[in-house]
């Protein structure tokens, strides 16, 4: 059975039952959520994968990655994504407080944006909309 994540061979994943390109890598060190937002803009300066489009996944697109079950590597992600754990989501809950997807157990969460223990992976593009 093909996968649904196309490995595109220029650090980004194509994810064909969402239409998302995915950074196929996350940053190098996890960062508090306002140093996610300076990655991001990095991301579009460098022109990353030839785009400048780039920008952090809400909740309902980060969880579109979770897998039903644990892969080998005891995580809820495809393993062509490595073995990261957590992402910062753009997804806001109050004041100074915002969502991160959580691939090892499996769920979305929320804390305080200075947190320093989620990484990032950029996304481009839109969900499709489900076929009826």
């Amino acid at each position: 059975m093909a996968s649904r994540f196309i490995d595109n061979g220029d650090g980004t994943v194509s994810d064909s039952e969402t239409g998302l390109v995915w950074q196929k890598g996350a940053a190098p060190e996890r960062m508090t959520w306002p140093e996610a937002q300076s990655y991001i803009q990095e991301l579009n300066k460098a022109d990353f994968a030839g785009y400048t489009d780039w920008r952090l996944p809400d909740n309902e697109e980060l969880s579109s990655l979770m897998l039903p079950q644990e892969n080998s590597r005891r995580l809820f992600l495809d393993p062509i994504f490595g073995y990261q754990r957590c992402f910062w989501s753009a997804t806001t809950r109050g004041h100074h407080e915002v969502c991160y997807v959580d691939f090892y157990y499996g769920g979305v969460y929320r804390f305080p944006e200075i947190y320093v223990n989620h990484s990032v992976r950029a996304v481009r593009g839109t969900i499709r909309e489900a076929a009826a």
